[in-house]
């Protein structure tokens, strides 16, 4: 059985996750633009990173080899840029998550192929819809959306995640309309849906996707509060996550307790693993 880790590390190197039991000072939510073309490291970026590819049936995801991207970050000549990011603060630390500080966003978890292949197989239809990435990483799930003709946000902890990997990514994937129909943020869930302050009921998503987000269960009530705030009301929210995070505490059966609790939302398991570490789709959507 495959056990879940948080660690940069190889699995021979001791994982140092950080779960602060004090009250964390969340980063505020803003607006990332998509960058400038000649910044020296999206340079690197571009010509010396390593290219992946996932294929979503008739679609391919095209993505840059995380590795690669921190290896950039690492030789960086800044010497003040690379103490400002918190990624290589983790990587020095041997750790995906340092709560409030760096959430993860450089990695690409299981569950995001898990959502990849599910949105490949559905029906779900794309066409002129608005689509939250939430928690986002990489991208992956709302660049599949957005070449299947979604306008997307992307949202993830860490202004640097976004800046150095998801935008790229973007851009990697798609032609300058895409870019264009697409934003980005940063920050934290709280601030982030106050920033949005989306009370037009057209403005709102139709669609929020979210993948290993859920093993933090202090932050459920922002997450709850994110949903309740920026779904349309018959939109559909889909969250991947393992069945339990060991040594962190959530999991999909704790976060569907906590819906239940609210009692805003409804939600149902759309999709089980077949192996493996027990994985999870949970659809949600407002009773």
């Amino acid at each position: 059985m495959n056990m879940f880790k948080f660690n940069f590390a190889s699995d021979e190197e001791q994982s140092t996750d950080t779960v602060s039991s004090k009250d964390p000072d969340w980063l505020e939510s803003q607006e990332v633009p998509p960058g400038d073309d000649n910044d020296e490291i999206i340079k690197n970026i571009f010509t010396e990173c390593e290219q992946n590819s996932v294929a979503c049936k008739e679609t391919t995801v095209k993505y840059f080899y995380t590795v690669d991207v921190l290896n950039i970050l690492r030789t960086e000549d800044d010497d003040l840029l690379k103490k400002q990011l918190a990624v290589l603060n983790a990587d020095e630390n041997h750790s995906d998550l340092q709560t409030a500080v760096y959430e993860g966003g450089l990695k690409i978890w299981e569950c995001t192929y898990d959502m990849l292949s599910y949105i490949a197989e559905s029906q779900l239809d794309f066409h002129n819809k608005n689509v939250l990435d939430l928690g986002c990483g990489a991208g992956l799930i709302g660049m599949l959306c957005l070449l299947k003709g979604a306008t997307c946000t992307f949202q993830d902890y860490n202004t640097e995640v976004l800046k150095y990997l998801t935008i790229p990514n973007v851009k990697l994937n798609a032609d300058e309309k895409y870019v264009s129909k697409s934003k980005f943020y940063s920050g934290d869930w709280g601030s982030f849906t106050s920033l949005l302050n989306l009370e037009n009921e057209e403005m709102r998503f139709d669609y929020i996707f979210t993948a290993e987000t859920i093993y933090n269960v202090d932050n459920y009530p922002k997450l709850h509060d994110c949903f309740k705030n920026l779904l349309k009301q018959n939109g559909e929210i889909y969250v991947a996550a393992k069945s339990y995070y060991f040594g962190v505490g959530g999991g999909i059966s704790l976060f569907e307790d906590y819906l239940k609790s609210r009692t805003t939302f409804k939600s149902k398991i759309c999709w089980d693993s077949s192996e493996g570490l027990k994985r999870q789709i949970l659809q949600v959507s407002f009773m």
